[in-house]
C-alpha cells in the first residue's frame, strides 16, 4: 500500500488534518491541497478561481475530498445555504475537471453526511440503501454525492456518510464541552432523538479500510447511535459536571437556531452493519469509552 499516492482536498480542516497525520505516520505518500500552503507537501489550489498547482496531481492514485463548510456554524439563511452547497459541489466539480492530470487515479473517496434520510420514520434504522429525505440537509447530501459520482467514469468511488466526530480539537465534543463544564449544558428537546457519533481514530481507520480493501459505494462513518440525553449526560459524567438546567424546548431551540433546530430536535437510527460486514472493527465501540479517551488526550 505504500506505493499509493494520496491527495487530500480539504486537508487543513479538522478531519483532513487527522487524515493527513494518520496516513503520514503509517508511511503513505500523502499530500494536501491548501489555499495557503506552508509545507513542502502542501500544494496551492483555489476552486473558487479554478486554479491549482498541477504538480499536486502527479502520480495520485487516491483522491480524498473532505471539503465543505460546517453546517452547524451559522444560521441557515438563504446565503448560508448557498455557501454550504457551493463549498461542497464547486470543489468536487473542479477536481473532476482535473482528472486528465491524474492518469493513475484509482479511487475517489468523498466525505458525505449522515443526516440525509429525513425524519419521517423515527422508528426505522437506516441503512445506506435508504432514500434521501426532503429537508435541506438531505438534499444537500444528495447533490454532494451526485457530484462525487462523476468520478465513476474514471475510477472507483466511495462516499462516507460521516456522523458527528468525537475529537478534542473540534467538532461536537468541543461545542458541547465548554457549556457543560460551565454548568450551562442541557438536553435538547425531549432528549429521545437519536444521535450518531464516531471517534476520530475510528474515522481515519475507516478511510484506510476503504482504501486497503477497494471498497466502493456508500458507507456510514458512524459507530452507532444513542439518545441526545444519553450523549449529553455521558459527556457531563466524563467531565464530572452535572446537568442542572431544564431541557431546551422546541420553541426556544427554533428561536435560537432557526431551521437548523430540526437536526438538533430530530435524528435517525443509523445502521453500522454494512461496514462491519467488510471486516471493519471499531476501536471505540462504546460512547463512554470514546468520550473518556477524548477527554484525556
Amino acid at each position: 500500500m505504500k506505493k499509493n499516492s494520496i491527495l487530500i482536498a480539504g486537508g487543513t480542516g479538522l478531519i483532513g488534518r487527522r487524515l493527513y497525520n494518520y496516513f503520514f505516520e503509517k508511511g503513505y505518500n500523502v499530500s494536501v491541497l491548501s489555499r495557503n500552503p506552508k509545507e513542502s507537501n502542501e500544494f496551492y489550489w483555489n476552486p473558487d478561481t479554478n486554479t491549482i498547482d498541477i504538480k499536486a496531481l502527479e502520480n495520485v492514485t487516491h483522491l480524498l475530498n473532505v471539503t465543505g463548510q460546517s453546517i452547524a456554524d451559522k444560521r441557515w439563511t438563504s446565503d448560508r445555504k448557498k455557501e454550504l452547497i457551493d463549498s461542497r459541489i464547486n470543489p468536487t466539480n473542479f477536481l473532476f475537471k482535473q482528472v486528465e492530470h491524474m492518469p493513475q487515479l484509482q479511487h475517489y473517496i468523498s466525505a458525505s453526511g449522515i443526516n440525509c434520510y429525513g425524519y419521517e420514520n423515527p422508528s426505522h434504522t437506516y441503512s445506506e440503501s435508504d432514500s434521501y429525505g426532503e429537508d435541506f440537509v438531505s438534499q444537500l447530501v444528495e447533490k454532494w454525492e451526485k457530484a462525487a459520482d462523476q468520478f465513476q467514469s474514471v475510477c472507483g468511488v466511495t462516499k462516507i456518510r460521516i456522523s458527528p466526530v468525537l475529537d478534542e480539537k473540534g467538532g461536537i465534543y468541543s461545542k458541547m464541552k465548554k457549556p457543560i463544564y460551565l454548568g450551562l449544558g442541557t438536553i435538547i428537546g425531549t432528549g429521545e432523538q437519536p444521535m450518531s457519533w464516531i471517534h476520530r481514530k475510528d474515522l481515519v481507520r475507516l478511510f484506510e479500510h476503504v482504501i486497503k480493501n477497494n471498497l466502493f459505494g456508500t458507507y456510514h462513518g458512524a459507530t452507532g447511535y444513542v439518545s441526545n440525553e444519553e450523549f449529553t449526560k455521558t459527556l457531563a459524567n466524563v467531565l464530572n459536571r452535572p446537568i442542572i438546567l431544564p431541557a431546551l424546548n422546541s420553541a426556544i431551540c427554533h428561536l435560537i437556531f432557526g431551521e437548523m433546530a430540526e437536526i438538533l430536535l430530530k435524528g435517525n437510527k443509523i445502521s453500522t452493519h454494512k461496514i462491519e460486514e467488510t471486516g471493519f472493527d471499531f476501536l471505540f465501540p462504546m460512547l463512554n469509552q470514546a468520550m473518556k479517551h477524548i477527554a484525556t488526550n
